[in-house]
């Protein structure tokens, strides 16, 4: 027989593993996660279900979707990539002296590399299948090489065509087959309030669309410098559409759309005090570009038709002087000597008030309506003289460019050193603006490039070449025929004029 304190034990034991069982039972076995061990849960359903209503589906039909148009133009807007170097000459040297030699002593442990090499990204809109592009010529200015990029990833070295910086406009190629090509619209058919799609490349986005509408038409912004008379305004064509649509810096030569996918602007500018979007953006009317560009494409250089007159804005007291309802149309101030606008008989303090029957209120709108016409086309003027409107006829001259010119972007490695300049023929009409070469022959300077040996030598806008070296100067051929003649590195003396002084420039003929 089992003693009492043995029974005890045995009593003891048997309720203690009672009550393990009990806790183990009551517990579910739940050794798991109830996440992970359960299987009884209802998955959680994320979301709401059913149809939109009815007021939903009818806005969907009534609002513009940009789906359809952002497909069909989307391929024909390239990327455009451009590299330039420059040599250590052009750059400034040692722009971090003043900081850096204070902490380090004159013997700073930093150089700047003898050559440095400055990129750019912009937008071009393929025109041609065989491989034209439209684009802005601030994207490809002082480029060494052009790289375009297609909506495929493909990519091809571009050649530059033509440039046109009056209106900031330039066309490149690349040798493709079969491309897809953008269609151009009418930009003289806008209105303000369309719904338009800015497409581009901003900050490196490929592909990009946005959206919104033409906020303006007929913008003069004063960006565009005139590299003739190094100023901006005078000939330089400034007639932008306005637009919100977001655009960046890498927008710039990329498409502005309308909802038939028709490219009627391309992208140019913003107007900003940051440097990005603060909601306005311009756009070269495509009229005027196709203009530009048929000219470069078909004979290298821009013709322009020319008038001949000089513009200033009606203002109330003017209005009210010459018996106006209204301050309206552009106050004729110049006529130039034997001009078409003389010609014809327009007369100083003519009211310009109707082109070919169109309203004209601002100075501009006359500037782009003459740049789509051709020497020699007629156009009859409506301007106010005496109390009266009166109907006047004029014949379009071709404004003297000097068109033969010596350019960076369309020079010759082999056969032109590039010296950082541009020059052109001493026409007529510089001479009517600038006095003292009333009488003068050479070649008037129209680009200096900053920092290029041009630069270094003093070369300035307006300063009139008259002789290099013995070599007198009275043409582009003549400027071009001198710097041949002089082997690399040899420093050259320009014989200049600027203004009524003389003066000289020494010029290193790059290596």
């Amino acid at each position: 027989m089992l003693s009492s304190k043995t029974k005890l034990w045995s009593t003891a034991g048997l309720v203690f593993i009672g009550i393990v069982i009990g806790v183990l039972l009551t517990s579910n076995l739940n050794w798991a996660p109830e996440g992970l061990a359960s299987r009884d849960v209802k998955p959680v359903v994320l979301g709401a279900v059913g149809e939109p209503s009815e007021a939903l589906l009818q806005l969907q039909e009534t609002t513009p979707s940009f789906a359809a148009v952002s497909k069909e133009i989307l391929p024909t807007v390239v990327s455009i990539s451009t590299s330039r170097m420059i040599n250590r000459s052009q750059q400034s040297d040692n722009y971090f002296d003043p900081l850096l030699r204070d902490w380090f002593g004159q013997e700073w442990p930093f150089q700047i590399p003898d050559q440095q090499e400055l990129r750019g990204l912009g937008s071009g809109v393929i025109v041609s299948s065989d491989g034209y592009i439209l684009t802005n010529n601030h994207v490809i200015q002082n480029a060494d090489d052009i790289k375009v990029t297609l909506y495929d990833n493909r990519s091809f070295e571009a050649e530059l065509v033509g440039t046109d910086p009056l209106t900031e406009i330039a066309v490149i190629k690349i040798d493709g087959d079969n491309l897809p090509v953008a269609r151009l619209g009418d930009s003289d058919v806008l209105e303000i309030g369309d719904w338009v799609l800015a497409v581009g490349n901003p900050f490196e986005l490929s592909s990009t669309v946005t959206a919104g509408i033409i906020s303006a038409k007929g913008r003069s912004i004063g960006i565009i410098e005139d590299t003739e008379s190094g100023s901006s305004g005078s000939y330089a064509i400034e007639n932008f559409i306005q637009t919100d649509a977001v655009i960046n810096p890498g927008n710039s030569g990329g498409a502005l759309v309308n909802l038939k996918a028709e490219v009627i602007g391309i992208n140019t500018a913003i107007q900003t005090t940051t440097g990005y979007y603060q909601g306005y953006g311009f756009a070269v009317p495509i009229n005027l570009a196709k203009k530009i560009m048929n000219d470069l494409v078909n004979q290298g250089y821009v013709t322009r038709a020319y008038l001949g007159i000089g513009m200033q804005p009606v203002t109330e007291e003017v209005a009210e002087r010459f018996g106006l309802d209204r301050p309206k149309g552009v106050r004729i101030e110049q006529v130039m000597e034997d001009s078409p606008a003389e010609k014809a008989g327009l007369k100083p303090l003519d009211i310009f008030l109707k082109l070919d029957g169109q309203e004209v209120n601002q100075s501009n709108e006359i500037q782009n309506a003459i740049a789509l016409k051709n020497p020699g086309d007629v156009i009859t003027i409506t301007v106010w003289r005496n109390g009266e409107e009166k109907q006047i006829r004029a014949t379009l001259g071709e404004r003297d460019t000097g068109r033969e010119t010596v350019s960076d972007q369309r020079g010759s490695d082999e056969t032109l050193p590039q010296l950082g300049l541009e020059v052109q023929n001493l026409t007529n009409d510089i001479r009517s603006r600038i006095d003292e070469y009333r009488n003068s022959e050479g070649v008037i300077v129209t680009l200096v490039q900053t920092y290029s040996n041009a630069y270094d030598a003093g070369i300035q806008v307006n300063d009139l070449i008259v002789k290099i070296e013995d070599w007198e100067i009275q043409s582009v051929s003549d400027f071009q025929s001198a710097l041949r003649q002089f082997e690399k590195g040899r420093v050259v003396i320009f014989y200049m004029k600027r203004g009524d002084v003389d003066l000289h420039a020494f010029v290193r003929i790059p290596e």
